[in-house]
């Protein structure tokens, strides 16, 4: 790319440059945090913010720091988009959730961002938040806790060979469903109406008005699909794949958010871990048995 021409600028000067692009605004910023932690400037630009459908289209969420930068956003940030690196020397003192591992936390009161009840939520109780306890927040899995000892002192690591898991992030066509009953049940009333005769009963109408909509809601929730759930691809996945054809992540189960892909590719990890330990304490076992066996005795 014609920036790696110029990794020799000064740290924090240059233009801007794009470095990440994401299909999900929350892992953009979630780098971002990362960056600004780390004391380095940077800007997460959406193109099309105004309509998410169109994000994709339109070049996705963007992450963009000054080209002096580009080094060490290169060393932070993983080879994954959307996933941040951790240093395991830096970052040994840092308060890691208890059930995700990552160490994305922060001691604060509240947080209820995210949707737009929670926007509600929080604008009700912002009278209140000065009198509420701080707590333990992840902002990767959303967990809440009280002790920062609580989580892992590190990530639980795979060992080399051991496939990377991602997830079928599960979701529906409900909303579309509703619309289109909206509009189909809009529609089949009107044209109902003008069938009945002048003075007839309007029921028939009104059921087909209320009616259509829940039936819309009903197709589209059982019309399911399934996308790859590591933060950056969210790629369509066919019924009959094993691993995921864009990030080549294997495929290690369901989940039905975003947010859980981190929570359940921690307990793959630590599953994983137990068995890999198992494994050695059974063979340590065999190897003792076989070293205190008496000499001559039979296999």
């Amino acid at each position: 790319m014609p920036y790696r021409d110029k990794l020799d600028a000064a740290s924090g000067t240059g233009k801007l440059i794009t470095v990440r692009r994401y299909l999900d605004p929350v892992a953009a910023q979630m780098d971002r945090t990362l960056l600004s932690a780390n004391g380095i400037e940077s800007h997460v630009f959406e193109a099309a913010s105004y309509n998410p459908m169109l994000s994709g289209a339109a070049g996705g969420t963007q992450l963009q720091v000054r080209e002096g930068d580009l080094r060490r956003v290169e060393r932070l940030l993983e080879v994954h988009p959307g996933e941040a690196a951790t240093n395991d020397d830096e970052e040994a003192a840092a308060v890691r959730c208890p059930r995700c591992e990552l160490p994305y936390c922060f001691h604060e009161r509240l947080r209820l961002e995210g949707s737009s009840a929670g926007t509600a939520l929080a604008i009700l109780a912002a009278p209140l938040m000065p009198f509420l306890p701080r707590r333990w927040h992840c902002h990767k899995c959303g967990h809440v806790w009280d002790d920062p000892k609580e989580g892992p002192a590190a990530m639980t690591k795979l060992e080399e060979g051991d496939p990377r898991p991602v997830f079928r992030l599960r979701r529906a066509h409900s909303g579309m469903g509703l619309f289109l009953g909206l509009l189909a049940g809009f529609c089949g009333a009107i044209l109902v109406g003008a069938a009945l005769p002048r003075g007839a009963d309007g029921g028939l109408a009104f059921a087909v008005l209320v009616g259509a909509p829940f039936v819309g809601w009903a197709v589209g929730h059982w019309w399911q699909y399934d996308l790859c759930s590591e933060p950056g691809c969210r790629t369509a996945l066919a019924s009959d794949r094993s691993e995921c054809p864009r990030c080549g992540g294997a495929i290690a189960g369901v989940v039905r958010s975003a947010d859980a892909h981190h929570a359940a590719a921690a307990d793959f990890r630590r599953e994983l871990s137990a068995l890999r330990a198992a494994d050695r304490a059974r063979e340590g076992e065999k190897k003792k048995r076989r070293k205190n066996r008496p000499a001559g005795a039979a296999g």
